[in-house]
C-alpha cells in the first residue's frame, strides 16, 4: 500500500495514507486486528467502515509486529511499551505510533473554528492574531492534547492550554489528576493542517 508521507524519527513514527475508497478495497482483510472495533462490520455509516479498516491497514504497514486493539472506541498497542494515536478526514487517515503517550490530529485549513473559540480559547493560550488559521491550529494542538490522555474529564478551555516560544508550540495540561506537558509541531500538509506531540513530561502541580 503506498504511503503518502511517512515521518520516521528515533522516539516516533507517522504515517499518512491519502486513499479513495476504490481503492483501498484491494487491501481488504476483515481478519486483520480483529480485536479493533471488532464489531465495526456492523456500523451504517460506510465512511466510518472505511476510515477503521484504513486504519488497521496503516498500522500493519508501520508496525507489523504489534497489534491494534480498541477499548471503548480508543486505539492501544496491545503489548509492549508502545503508545498510538489516531486521525482521519475524509480521504486521509493518519497514524502515529512512539514511545512516550501521544496524539495526532488533522484538520482541512478551510475549516472556520471562530465561531466556536470561545468554548477552547482561554487567556492562557497565545493565539497571536487570532486569524482563522492560527484558532485553528489551537483546536488542532488542543486535540492533540486530549488525545494525550483520552479522558473524558478533560475540558478544552479549562485543562489544556497553548503557548508559543519562538517557533516551538507548548502544551500543557493542568488538571487536578492528569498534569502534563509536551513540545507540539503543527505542520502544513496540502490543504490540512497536522498537529502532534514530539515528547511528553509528567507535571507536578
Amino acid at each position: 500500500m503506498p504511503l503518502l508521507k511517512k515521518i520516521n524519527t528515533q522516539n516516533y513514527t507517522i504515517g499518512i495514507w491519502k486513499v479513495k475508497k476504490s481503492e483501498y478495497e484491494q487491501f481488504i482483510d476483515n481478519h486483520l486486528y480483529p480485536n479493533y472495533h471488532p464489531d465495526f462490520l456492523k456500523f451504517k455509516n460506510s465512511n466510518r467502515k472505511w476510515q477503521v479498516q484504513a486504519v488497521k491497514l496503516l498500522f500493519k504497514e508501520l508496525s507489523n509486529k504489534n497489534e491494534l486493539i480498541s477499548k471503548n472506541g480508543i486505539p492501544y498497542i496491545k503489548e509492549g511499551n508502545k503508545h498510538v494515536s489516531i486521525s482521519h478526514t475524509k480521504d486521509i487517515v493518519v497514524l502515529i505510533i512512539a514511545n512516550f503517550p501521544c496524539g495526532i490530529d488533522i484538520e482541512e485549513m478551510v475549516r472556520d473554528a471562530t465561531k466556536i473559540k470561545d468554548k477552547f480559547i482561554n487567556k492562557k493560550d497565545t493565539y497571536f492574531n487570532g486569524s482563522k488559521r492560527e484558532i485553528l491550529k489551537i483546536w488542532c494542538m488542543k486535540e492533540v492534547l486530549y488525545k494525550i490522555k483520552k479522558d473524558p474529564t478533560l475540558l478544552f478551555k479549562e485543562h489544556l492550554h497553548i503557548e508559543k516560544k519562538n517557533i516551538q508550540y507548548l502544551g500543557n495540561c493542568n488538571h487536578p489528576d492528569r498534569n502534563f506537558k509536551c513540545n507540539l509541531e503543527v505542520l502544513n500538509f496540502e490543504n490540512y493542517f497536522l498537529a502532534f506531540n514530539i515528547d511528553y513530561s509528567m507535571e507536578h502541580l
